[in-house]
């Protein structure tokens, strides 16, 4: 099956389980940068039309799974350091087209597309903020038991706007959700998987072939698994619009951030760039000087 030659995806098509998996490699640090962002969402779109990245081969895939090139980040979320230039520069435009895709993004893994493929998030080490609410969005998670769980933009005078608190909620009930989402806790894997939120825990290094053997148990015994996912899709509560009512509330409070708050930004991002990264192509690429243009939403 061909497959996208993208620069900071690695994607790897699994014919005989009708699997995608879709390993992360940003530029710099292991965040959500605004160029794999785009890729991101060139390879929702491509799954949206065809149900493959191949148009010859329609409807070949019927699991994502979404997981790190990094043996200990998953993600850490957005990209701080494009947030703060954007900040600096009061240019709320750009801030709210991240956003979007962003929630493209999110209301993708969420529902499966219009072809309504399965995902999985298969983690190993830490995922935190825009990673957590990443993980969070896809049906099924696997994680590897020394995984971290936060969102850590209340440290800095901000909050996760992507849909963290509705996401984490449908798990921890409301209150849980809040203080999450208000103070930075951070959460083991044991932890979230009493709330529900973990379909596995695994030992270090087993998460592919516990992911291998979700997919191998739904492929076994189709229709109650079919079944289960329209019940589960039917009653989804998280709709597009509350997702970009987020985004709006999410940028309004970015413009007012503080120069105090700003330069809290740069200290967590320091931290986060000293624990290195798997691909080291100059940075500069994902800061997009143009505004997005985007054919066709990836969400729908």
């Amino acid at each position: 099956m061909s497959t996208p030659n993208y620069k900071e995806l690695n994607i790897k098509c699994d014919t005989e389980t009708a699997t995608i998996w879709v390993e992360m490699k940003p530029f710099g640090r292991q965040c959500y940068t605004l160029s794999m962002l785009m890729e991101l969402h060139d390879l929702m779109h491509r799954l949206n039309e065809y149900g493959s990245t191949d148009p010859a081969r329609l409807d070949s895939i019927r699991y994502l799974v979404l997981e790190s090139a990094h043996p200990e980040i998953y993600n850490l979320g957005g990209d701080l350091e494009y947030f703060s230039q954007l900040v600096e520069q009061q240019d709320a435009e750009k801030l709210r087209e991240y956003g979007i895709v962003c929630i493209d993004l999110i209301y993708w893994v969420l529902t499966g597309g219009k072809r309504q493929i399965t995902t999985i998030a298969n983690i190993a080490g830490d995922a935190l903020g825009g990673g957590f609410e990443s993980a969070l969005a896809c049906h099924y998670i696997i994680a590897e038991k020394q995984s971290t769980f936060s969102f850590p933009e209340s440290l800095f005078g901000f909050f996760p706007g992507m849909g963290g608190y509705e996401l984490l909620e449908r798990y921890s009930g409301a209150l849980e959700a809040e203080r999450a989402f208000t103070t930075a806790k951070r959460y083991t894997a044991q932890e979230l998987k009493l709330m529900g939120g973990i379909y596995s825990l695994v030992e270090k290094g087993q998460g592919t072939e516990e992911v291998k053997k979700l997919i191998a148990n739904k492929e076994k015994n189709q229709n109650p698994h079919r079944a289960l996912r329209l019940i589960k899709q039917y009653n989804q509560k998280i709709s597009y619009e509350s997702l970009e009512y987020s985004i709006d509330l999410w940028v309004d409070a970015a413009m007012k951030l503080t120069q105090k708050q700003l330069r809290m930004m740069a200290v967590l991002t320091r931290r986060q760039e000293k624990r290195g990264s798997v691909n080291t192509v100059n940075t500069t690429l994902s800061h997009h000087s143009e505004p997005i243009q985007l054919k066709r939403s990836a969400a729908q």
